[in-house]
Order: structure tokens, then sequence, then C-alpha cells
């Protein structure tokens, strides 16, 4: 068996996508999208949505992303030894393929789907849901978990795609929602940002979404700040410590209070200009992908992804820049 080796498991190639059809408030309000008024979403930081349409569809983003993220980290499809495939919906798991109507098509599985469609024959595949929010960082700790586990393995492609049904509300708890994917590259060596540590707290307790809103809001805060400053206790971390915060897409001034309360200093936070609003689990990604394409990220640096899922999961990642 080879040799364990896992010092320098990191991430080593990073892509997200949106599709280029955009719908601004005004006219998602028009078309009974929105629960809020134009006007109180623009004082949240909103401006438009990202749609996916029948050509640029979840299989479309899946595999755009997932050929970005393999080019970044310089690998072909071949070289991939296992295939994650993350969504929060339960309708983004199934793919209806040539006969819809069969019973079978329900197991037809979008992951496969683009296994086959990339050549990535020699990937091994799994799933993750149930994770709101937070699907992508549990693939992303699940690829970790694997090369950990398995010698043998070099690269894990995790691949995360969020559409609504068309039609669906594109708010959610005072958030735009826009469709997107995200796909990264886990490898044993050579990544350029090194894994430090990850940290998740799930409460079962809200799992009854319509039913608890009011609470899931009112817990947002004292738990993302538990999360997150037991994180870089653990890791014997100050805010102060980190060099970049990289958010998710909620509503702009909720990170400015949350790093106040962890002691992390705001101009930590990297958003970049273009905005999109939420995309369910890509939020991450999109802005880790910019920040990596500026001359912002030195060797050494400190990063701190944080999400939250419903379910509900709480989620950080700490990352090292490295090369």
């Amino acid at each position: 068996m080879p040799e364990m080796d896992t010092a320098g498991i990191g991430l080593g190639g990073i892509a997200a996508i949106l599709p280029p059809n955009r719908s601004h408030l005004d006219s998602l309000h028009a078309n009974g999208l929105l629960i809020s008024k134009p006007a109180d979403l623009v004082a949240l930081g909103f401006s438009h949505a990202h749609l996916a349409d029948a050509t640029h569809d979840a299989a479309w983003l899946a595999a755009t992303a997932a050929s970005a993220a393999l080019n970044d980290a310089g690998l072909s499809a071949i070289d991939i030894d296992a295939l994650i495939w993350a969504s929060a919906l339960p309708a983004n798991h199934v793919v209806s393929g040539n006969h819809p109507s069969s019973f079978l098509a329900a197991f037809n599985s979008p992951a496969s789907q683009l296994q086959d469609s990339l050549g990535m024959d020699r990937a091994i595949v799994h799933g993750i849901a149930q994770q709101g929010c937070g699907g992508m960082f549990a693939a992303l700790r699940s690829a970790r978990a694997l090369l950990v586990a398995e010698p043998q393995l070099q690269h894990v492609l995790c691949v995360g795609v969020d559409i609504l049904p068309v039609g669906s509300p594109r708010e959610i708890l005072y958030n735009v929602i826009s469709d997107a994917a995200a796909a990264v590259v886990v490898s044993r060596s050579g990544a350029r940002l090194r894994w430090i540590d990850c940290h998740q707290v799930s409460k079962g307790y809200y799992w009854d979404v319509p039913a608890r809103q009011k609470e899931i809001i009112a817990s947002y805060f004292p738990t993302s700040r538990l999360v997150i400053t037991e994180l870089l206790a653990r890791n014997q971390l100050s805010g102060s410590g980190l060099a970049h915060v990289v958010p998710n897409g909620i509503g702009a001034g909720s990170w400015e209070i949350l790093c106040q309360l962890c002691g992390i200093p705001i101009d930590r936070i990297r958003k970049p200009a273009g905005e999109f609003g939420h995309t369910i689990a890509a939020d991450n990604i999109l802005h880790l992908a910019a920040l990596s394409k500026t001359q912002a990220l030195h060797t050494g640096d400190k990063l701190l992804l944080f999400t939250y899922g419903f379910g509900s999961s709480w989620c950080g990642i700490l990352l090292e820049q490295i090369s």
C-alpha cells in the first residue's frame, strides 16, 4: 500500500460559474418571484439574480465548472480518482434522460452523467445531500477524508450545482437566489491552498424550515460566532490572524456584524465588486476563485470560509496559501 501522506492535502483547482441570463429585481418582482419589495432588497445589497435556462441548465453548469476546475489544477479528467456531487434540492440529484416517464428514470444520476460526459473513467462517484447551503463544504470535507483514508487516491473533484425550479420564488429569508455551479479539485499534493481544519455544528431542531424560520434567523449569529471562534481557537488563531474572510452571498451587512462578533477586522472580508446574490452552495467558491485571480494572496496567508445551510448546519473551513 502507498505510504500515507496527508500534510499537503488541499485545494488545487477552483472554479465557479453563473448562467448568463440575468433578471433584475424589478423584473423578478413583476413576475411574482420576490416576497419583499425590490427597494428593501436593494438596501440589503442585492440587484439581480442569475437564472438557468434550457441551454444553460444544471448539466451545462456542472460540466463548465468542472472543466474549468480541472484546467485550473492542470489536470485532465482521467486524473480524477473520485467525483463528489453536491446539491441542496432533491430535484438536482436526478436527471430525466431519454425516457423521463419511466420509473427507472428516478435512478438517473447527474453525477454519473457528468462522469460520462467529461470522460472521468477512473473516478468513483459519491453524492452529498441534506446539507442546504453547506453542501459544498460537506463535499470538500468528504474529499479530504477520502484522501486521508485511501492513500492510493490522489485527486478528488467536488462539484456543487443548485438551480431552483422554474417559477420558484427567488427570495429566501431576505436573500435573492441565483442558480450556479462550483467545482474544486482536492489533491493530496501540489495544492495552492493547504487544508488546515474544518468545523461544523448541526442542529436537527431546525429541520422544519417553514415552521422555524424566525428561530433560524434568531439563531444565525450566535451559532455562527460559536463555530468560527471554536475553529480559530483550536488552531491557535485569533481573528486578526486571518488574512482573508471568504464570505457567502447573503445580505451584505451581515458579514460585517459577524466579523465584529468574532473579533475579525472587517477589512479582511473579500467580496468582489461583481455581485450575484446568494447561490445556495457556490458563493464561497465564486468569491475564492475571484480572489485567487488577484495579487492579494501571499504565502502563509490564512483564509476562513464560512456558510450556513438549512437543516441546520453551520460550517467553517480554514485554509493556508502555500504557493
